[in-house]
């Protein structure tokens, strides 16, 4: 095998973060006499960082270095951007510094990729800086380094700056994108400021940057949880009317709904229109379905959807065979096994210990 198999190996191991198979396939590199290149430490020192081990990165950056090959800026964006995460700027100034003397000059992806790493890690404040950095040294942001410093601010609840941004956006010439919007939107339903996000929704109707099914359900859900359920209904409607599809979670949301309120036909209808429209249940959607049927005492149905868990091999989740046991707990035990298929009797069972 030649250095480019191998490459394609630690990449392909890398991106499962199994580290091990990724350290194995290095180390055979050197036994089958090839020395790894540039390409090979940038990928093990770009998984390291990811999980953590800023040490070991460091030790394969020295190692590199060694070995006469020169790092570039794929090596050093997750070496900075980890020390930035973990709060280490004593490290990130000296390795910006030698960056800089090597000749190699930050662009807009090394950048948005370390204060991606800070928003994420809670620092936005300091995410802020490199962005005003970035700008400083003449290094224009594009939407997605905008996009990264809004969600940021919104993970923090700081949305009158989320809004300043997409301003200033606006204002330099930059049209935002659809997931710049969704991010606003998103962030001002969390934060409570649900007119706030559906004035943004309108905006995008009638804009340039239409709403992706993304958007809608983002604005679904959010419409939802506040009670504003027939908003919701006209939302969903209004997604075939935009040339758009459902996906898996918008369906889910609605499904739900309608148990809650006691639709239960127009459930049952409305999952049978979504695999009609090609659409496949997941895990997840399953498990929620079951979990609201449970709460309302509607075992035959739940006792459906458990069926179709087993026949798309998914797995119960812990808190819906908690409830499964939980139920049980009321003495029903025996009425609710001729409900549901067998496999589920053990959590029943579990429930009258």
């Amino acid at each position: 095998m030649d250095h480019n198999v191998y490459n394609i190996l630690i990449s392909a191991y890398a991106k499962e973060e199994t580290v091990g198979e990724v350290m194995h396939i290095f180390t055979k590199m050197r036994q089958q006499g090839l020395n790894p290149n540039a390409a090979s430490y940038g990928t093990v020192i770009n998984l390291l960082c990811r999980i953590g081990r800023m040490d070991d990165a460091v030790l394969q950056f020295t190692q590199m270095i060694t070995e006469g090959l020169t790092p570039d800026i794929i090596v050093f964006t997750p070496l900075i951007s980890g020390f930035c995460a973990c709060g280490k700027l004593e490290k990130v100034h000296e390795l910006f510094s030698e960056m800089l003397d090597r000749g190699i000059y930050p662009d807009t992806m090394f950048f948005t990729t370390v204060m991606d790493r800070l928003c994420k890690n809670g620092r936005v404040m300091e995410a802020r800086d490199i962005f005003d950095l970035m700008v400083h040294m003449g290094v224009k942001p594009d939407v997605r380094s905008y996009a990264t410093l809004m969600h940021g601010y919104f993970l923090v609840g700081k949305m009158d700056e989320v809004r300043k941004l997409l301003d200033n956006m606006c204002s330099i010439g930059m049209e935002p994108d659809v997931v710049t919007y969704s991010i606003l939107i998103d962030g001002y339903s969390k934060n409570g400021r649900i007119d706030d996000a559906f004035v943004v929704f309108k905006e995008m109707l009638e804009g340039k940057v239409k709403p992706c099914v993304i958007t809608f359900t983002i604005m679904i859900g959010a419409l939802l949880k506040c009670g504003r359920k027939e908003e919701a209904k006209d939302l969903f409607d209004g997604i075939w009317a935009n040339g758009l599809v459902p996906n898996v979670i918008t369906y889910s949301l609605m499904i739900q709904n309608l148990i809650e309120e006691g639709s239960l036909q127009e459930s049952d209808d409305l999952f049978l229109s979504m695999e009609k429209n090609g659409c496949a249940a997941d895990s997840r959607m399953l498990n929620a379905i079951v979990r609201r049927l449970l709460q309302r005492g509607e075992m035959p149905r739940a006792g459906t959807y458990l069926s179709k868990i087993d026949e798309g091999s998914f797995t119960l989740e812990a808190s819906t065979a908690g409830l499964l046991t939980a139920l049980a707990s009321g003495g029903k035990c025996q009425e609710y096994k001729g409900l549901l298929p067998e496999k589920y009797h053990s959590f029943l069972e579990q429930g009258t210990d």
